[in-house]
C-alpha cells in the first residue's frame, strides 16, 4: 500500500489508543473477567471454526466494526462502539475477538485477500495478450483501491500506532513486488518483456508508484483519476518493461 502523508500528531489520541488496548480492549466475558485456560482457547477456536450461523455474526460484527472505524476513526472508536453499531452483547464481541484491534486487523487480512484476488494474470496458456491482461490487472486493483478508499487512508493511521498492523502492511506490500516479479519473469521467459530488466526492483518501483497514485487519486487531494491518467499508469507500466503482446525473436 501506498505510504501516505497521513500522521497522528494528537497526543491525546495516541494516548488514548493506547490506553484503549491497554485496558479497555482486553478480551473479557460479560462478567467483565479476562478469559484464560480453556475460556481462552474456546474463544480463539471460535474464529477458525464454528456454524454458519457463528460464521455470520462474525461478519456481522466485521461490517459493524468497518462502519464505526471509517465514520469516525479508528482511534476514536471503542469496542463498545463496535457492539452498539452490531447491535449485539459486548460478550458476544469476545466470542469472535480478542480486542478492538483484532478486529481491524481481521479487516485488513479481508483486504489483502481481496487485492490478491484483482491483481492476478491469465496464464500464457489462456491466449491474453500480456499488454491487456496487464492493463485488465491494474484496472481491477484502481477500482478495489477506490471502492475501499476509506478503510486503505485507516490502515495508514492504524500502521502509526500499531506494530503488527505495520507489519502486516509491509508483508502485504512484499507478497504484492514479489507476485509481479514472478509475473515479470514470466513475461521474460516467452520473450514478452525486456530480459534486461531486473524483475524484483522494478516490480518494487511500479508497486510502490501504483498505490501511491491510487492513494493521492483516491484519499489525498486530488479528485480521482481521468481515464487518460489511467492509461498514463498502464504506459509506464508497459514501457518500464519492454512488454509488448508478440514474443521477441530468440
Amino acid at each position: 500500500m501506498a505510504k501516505s502523508d497521513v500522521r497522528t500528531t494528537a497526543p491525546s489520541a495516541t494516548a488514548r489508543a493506547a490506553a484503549d488496548q491497554a485496558a479497555g480492549d482486553e478480551p473479557r466475558t460479560r462478567g467483565g473477567w479476562t478469559p484464560s485456560g480453556t475460556a481462552a482457547k474456546r474463544r480463539e477456536t471460535s474464529k477458525h471454526r464454528g456454524t454458519p450461523r457463528g460464521h455470520r455474526r462474525r461478519q456481522e460484527i466485521l461490517e459493524a466494526a468497518r462502519t464505526v472505524f471509517e465514520r469516525d476513526g479508528y482511534l476514536e472508536v471503542n469496542v463498545d462502539d463496535i457492539v452498539r453499531e452490531a447491535g449485539i452483547a459486548r460478550g458476544s464481541f469476545y466470542t469472535y475477538f480478542t480486542s478492538k484491534i483484532d478486529a481491524f486487523q481481521a479487516l485488513e487480512n479481508e483486504m489483502r485477500d481481496k487485492i490478491y484476488e484483482a491483481v492476478t494474470f491469465r496464464t500464457p496458456e489462456s491466449g491474453e495478450a500480456p499488454v491487456e491482461d496487464l492493463r485488465e490487472a491494474n484496472r481491477r486493483y484502481i477500482e478495489l483501491y477506490r471502492a475501499n478508499a476509506a478503510f486503505y487512508a485507516l490502515v495508514e493511521q492504524v500502521a502509526g500506532v500499531d506494530e503488527e498492523t505495520n507489519k502486516s502492511r509491509r508483508e502485504g506490500r512484499e507478497n504484492q513486488i514479489d507476485r509481479i516479479a514472478h509475473r515479470i519473469r514470466v513475461w521474460q521467459d516467452l520473450g514478452y518483456a525486456d530480459s534486461g530488466i531486473e524483475p524484483e526492483p522494478t516490480a518494487a518501483a511500479l508497486v510502490s508508484m501504483t498505490s501511491n497514485q491510487c492513494y493521492w487519486w483516491f484519499t489525498g487531494s486530488d479528485n480521482g483519476p481521468e481515464q487518460e491518467a489511467i492509461d498514463a499508469l498502464n504506459d509506464i507500466w508497459v514501457r518500464a518493461l519492454g512488454l509488448q503482446n508478440k514474443p521477441r525473436a530468440s
